[in-house]
This record gives structure tokens, C-alpha cells and sequence, in this order.
């Protein structure tokens, strides 16, 4: 019998309450799959949220590192004895040959101790790229002391060197140290272990001298936020959307908008929220919102800004944006940027760069005409740049397909898969 469909999901996530990209990925993935009547194990590290109708939840009830005391996140976050013992007790009353493992984060209360356990099923196993932890100690491939982008090579001298942290150089010997015992484990799994990244680019930061093992490029999915097209030339607001942190580059953008006379408006929450809005007070600063005001503040756009300093391997933001036909400002650290300039969807500037902000923002702000073409090539490229979460979980279950029947008969996957988005 041919195989392809998996018997159950299991998927590993830190939390299994939403706290960022992986975590809200994790939980939409274990829904779509519910309801395609998949069995599905929900594997975290937290004390468990209500799951979707027909998921099972298996949950450890830590904290995350941050809310441990110091001694604690410093022995847990390196390897959590429990979290392993749970996996490898799962793992040996129900695992079959059809179970696939889809791992979408172990950073914050699981560890790098589930990767061990998977040893036993590591050909059924994929782990979803959704940052740089699984080469960078601190996830960026940034440095928060220069406030740009690393070029070092991860865990090179010139890396374990160079005090990156955005806290002390304590915590980076720490955190090199979670990757030294992260690599090892990993490197155990290699090649067999099926990697996903978001955006193509990741791999050669990820992978500097080539991937062992196979990898797939998946965009995330993404929905549009508003059901009719925003007339963005028409509109006077400059928008940000997302975490207010000085990594996003939101220093920048308010005093290139100060610069420029350009009034922004700041949507979102975060440990520099208070110090931007004292420093800036001419822009608008709208908080969290939910869906509602966050659909408001988009139908009031001109454009989105995405400043950010980093190489950011996509954007929630930015997506939803040109999904609503806003076109989009992004520096060139973004790695969308280069997709967004090519379908002439938005522009670019130089991460960092306050004065090439600056210009941007004064040019756009004057140019209508620029803008309504921008905004009639943002919703197809923006389609062409995400997935919906239907497509998104029918390439999952392609991928898992793929691997199954390539497990059949006792071969190897493939090096590298095609695109499963293509």
C-alpha cells in the first residue's frame, strides 16, 4: 500500500498560547489539520491552551525563559530533562510508521532536549525554520550593539568573540553555549531531518556551506485583512504595524519622519513604546489593537513602512499590507524587500539610512501617481509572496506525503525538495 497520508501530526511548540509567529503558526497548523480529520498531538511547553476540536494536548506547564528565575532559564533553557523524558514516554506508547513530527520552536520552555528523542523517528521529522536559532545563538543574525546585520559566521572566533547581545556578553556565552549543545543534537538528526524555511533566502545565512539534508521553502500564510481594496493614494497616513522595539527600526522611522515632515502612525506594543512616544510626540501612537482597529488603521493608509534593521525572513505586516492593495516601505534588510521592488509593489531604502528614509518618505508622500501604480501591483504580488492557510496546510500535507513515500521501500530523501509552493 502506497503510504502518504499521515496517521497522526505531532507538533512541538514552546507555547501553546500565541506569543509570536511560530506559536500562532503552530496552533493555526493543528486547526487546519483538525479539521481535515488528521489526528493531531499538540507537544508544548507551556501549561496548555484550549486546542481545536479533536486535538490532543500533551503539556509540560513551564514558563517561558523570562518569567523563570535566573538559575532556573539558565539550567532549563539549555536542556530540559522533563521535556525529554515526556517526548521519549510519548514517543514509545504511540508512535507508528506514520506519524510525522513537525517541530516549530523548543527556544523558550521546551530546549534543545526534544531533539533527542526524535533520534528514533528523525526521517518523519521536519523542523520549521521560522528565525536563525538554528545557527545563530541569538536568532538575528544581528547585532544589537552596532545595530546592523552580522556578517560573522555563526559560532565562528569573530562570532563567539563579538559581544552581540541585546542584554550583556554573559548572555551571549550563554546562549552560544544553548547552540553548542543545540548543534550537536541537530547534527544527530542530519540529513535525514526535513528542514522549512519561510522565505528562500534564510538558506545560505542558515546553511554558509550548504544544507545537509533536505530543505523546503514555505511562505507563511496569510490572509487579507479587509474585504475591499484600499484607495491608498487617496490617503495621507504613513502606517507602521508590529512590535515597537528599536530592532524593527522604529527610532529610525520616527526621526526620518520627523526629518521629512511626515506624520506616522504607530500601531503595536512593546518594550520601547513609552521611550518613542516621550521622544516623538508629533506621530500617533494607537497601542495593540485588535483585528478591528488594526483593519481601521489599514483602511486609512497610504503606505506601510517595514524599517526594520535585521534581516527579517518575512513579514506579517508588510503581506497583509499589499493584501489590502497598500504598497509598502521596506529596508533593504527585510528579505521580502527584494520581491517587493521587483513586482514594483513598494520601494526600498538602505537599513539604517535615516536620510534615504527620509527622501522616500517626502517622495511618496507627494507622488499619487506613484503610489496607485504601486498599489495595482500590491495584491497579486502580495498573493504570490504568502499562501492562504488552505494552500499553506495543503503543502504541508504534500511535504509529509513526500517524505512517507520516500520512506517506502527503505530510501533516503532527496537533498533538497522543490518549492512545495511553486
Amino acid at each position: 500500500m502506497t503510504r502518504g497520508k499521515p496517521s497522526r501530526v505531532v507538533i512541538l511548540s514552546d507555547f501553546s498560547k500565541v506569543h509570536g509567529g511560530a506559536s500562532k503558526l503552530a496552533v493555526l497548523q493543528a486547526e487546519l489539520l483538525s479539521k481535515r480529520r488528521i489526528a493531531v498531538t499538540f507537544f508544548c511547553g507551556d501549561e496548555g491552551d484550549q486546542m481545536p476540536a479533536g486535538v490532543s494536548l500533551e503539556a509540560l506547564g513551564g514558563q517561558r525563559l523570562l518569567d523563570q528565575s535566573a538559575v532556573s532559564a539558565a539550567a532549563s533553557g539549555i536542556w530540559n530533562r522533563e521535556a525529554e523524558q515526556r517526548l521519549t514516554d510519548w514517543i514509545s506508547r504511540n508512535d507508528d510508521p506514520d506519524t510525522i513530527y513537525h517541530v516549530h520552536g523548543y527556544h523558550q520552555t521546551l530546549s534543545p532536549s526534544v531533539l533527542r528523542p526524535l533520534l528514533r523517528v528523525k526521517q518523519r521529522t521536519v523542523m520549521h525554520a521560522h528565525d536563525y536559532f538554528l545557527s545563530c545563538p541569538n536568532g538575528a543574525f544581528f547585532d544589537f550593539r552596532d545595530r546592523k546585520t552580522c556578517t560573522r559566521r555563526a559560532m565562528s572566533p569573530a562570532c563567539l568573540a563579538r559581544n552581540c547581545d541585546k542584554r550583556n556578553y554573559g548572555q551571549k556565552l550563554w546562549r552560544v553555549s544553548r547552540q553548542a549543545v543545540q548543534n550537536r543534537a541537530r547534527g544527530k538528526l542530519l540529513p535525514e531531518v526535513t528542514t522549512v524555511l519561510i522565505h528562500r533566502d534564510m538558506e545560505h545565512r542558515l546553511f554558509p556551506g550548504g544544507a545537509s539534508g533536505p530543505v523546503v521553502a514555505l511562505p507563511n500564510p496569510v490572509e487579507p485583512l479587509l474585504p475591499e481594496p484600499v484607495i491608498s493614494q487617496k490617503n495621507n497616513e504613513f502606517l507602521y504595524v508590529g512590535d515597537v522595539h528599536a530592532y524593527k527600526g522604529v527610532f529610525l522611522l520616527a526621526e526620518a519622519g520627523r526629518q521629512a515632515g511626515v506624520k506616522l502612525r504607530f500601531v503595536g506594543d512593546g518594550e520601547d513604546l513609552e521611550q518613542l512616544k516621550t521622544t516623538y510626540p508629533e506621530h500617533r501612537f494607537d497601542g495593540w489593537q485588535d483585528q478591528k482597529g488594526l483593519r481601521r488603521a489599514m483602511k486609512e493608509a497610504r503606505m506601510l513602512v517595514a524599517p526594520t534593521l535585521g534581516p527579517e525572513p518575512f513579514g506579517l505586516a508588510p503581506v497583509e499590507a499589499l493584501l489590502c492593495d497598500i504598497p509598502v516601505l521596506a529596508s533593504d534588510s527585510l528579505l521580502l524587500s527584494r520581491d517587493i521592488c521587483m513586482k514594483k509593489m513598494g520601494a526600498s531604502f538602505i537599513a539604517g539610512d535615516v536620510g534615504a528614509l527620509g527622501a522616500a518618505l517626502v517622495d511618496l508622500s507627494m507622488d499619487d501617481d506613484k503610489i496607485a501604480q504601486m498599489a495595482s501591483n500590491a495584491r497579486p504580488g502580495g498573493r504570490a509572496l504568502s499562501l492562504s492557510p488552505v494552500a499553506w496546510c495543503q503543502a504541508l500535507l504534500g511535504l509529509y506525503r513526500t517524505i512517507l513515500q520516500g520512506l517506502e521501500g527503505g530510501s533516503k530523501p532527496e537533498q533538497n525538495y522543490a518549492n512545495v509552493a511553486s
